[in-house]
């Protein structure tokens, strides 16, 4: 079976941005007999930034792209992917923020945890998390336990030719408490979309085809996604 990397979103479920609820609906339509139409339909509110989800580079560059944009190169959309899992053991606690912890990913860190995978071609999307991690009752990475990539990381993957896609199981590519700067952000957007809120828990570290459209919505700096891996045997019965 395929991995899916979004959990279910759940009603009411806080925003994790101060932005109120995660997702609401309110009925549109029920069915009861004798009325017109015989249909179930809600609307539904989404904050996209809150839940699994596509994010463009319009969300840290005044003139950046949009979602929707992407979609005139789908390569952006899907590929060859690997997910490295790190040690949670490299998580320090933050000096004056109870509870709060924080792992950089530096640029041995990654070049170690990936060099197993490049005895083929460097894969077009890289997702990072740790071994283990902490959920909320949602089922996302604890917001309390940042991952982010350095600077020098981020670098190593833009030098890449074929890489055009970032995936974290964290709530953010960045880690600036009080800064109005998003460095790794703008490193990873000269060359790639970045996925956020991924549930990587439960897949193991490897290599995977990546599948992950966004809702087109026009002008969009971000938008719910639900993507999912498979395994080199899953894609092989679709050929």
């Amino acid at each position: 079976m395929p991995y899916v990397l979004s959990p279910t979103i759940k009603l009411k479920s806080p925003g994790m941005w101060r932005e109120g609820e995660a997702y609401s609906k309110d009925n549109i339509y029920n069915i009861k007999e004798g009325v017109l139409p015989p249909v179930n339909y809600d609307a539904h509110t989404l904050k996209p930034h809150s839940l699994t989800h596509a994010e463009s580079s319009l969300h840290v560059l005044k003139n950046g792209k949009s979602i929707d944009s992407y979609f005139e190169d789908p390569s952006y959309l899907y590929g060859s992917a690997v997910v490295l899992k790190f040690s949670a053991k490299n998580y320090k606690p933050l000096p004056g923020k109870d509870g709060f912890f924080h792992y950089e990913v530096s640029l041995e860190n990654i070049k170690e945890r990936i060099k197993p995978y490049l005895s083929e071609a460097f894969p077009t999307k890289v997702l990072i998390s740790t071994e283990k991690y902490q959920v909320n009752e949602e089922g996302y990475h604890l917001p309390s336990c940042a991952l982010t990539l350095s600077k020098e990381a981020a670098n190593y993957l833009v030098a890449e030719a074929a890489f055009n896609g970032f995936g974290t199981s964290w709530k953010s590519t960045d880690f600036q408490p009080g800064s109005l700067e998003r460095p790794i952000h703008k490193i990873l957007f000269s060359k790639a979309i970045i996925f956020e809120n991924l549930d990587l828990i439960t897949v193991p570290e490897g290599r995977y085809f990546f599948c992950g459209a966004p809702l087109r919505l026009e002008g969009a700096s971000e938008s719910p996604v639900c993507p999912m891996l498979f395994t080199k045997d899953e894609i092989s019965l679709c050929i």
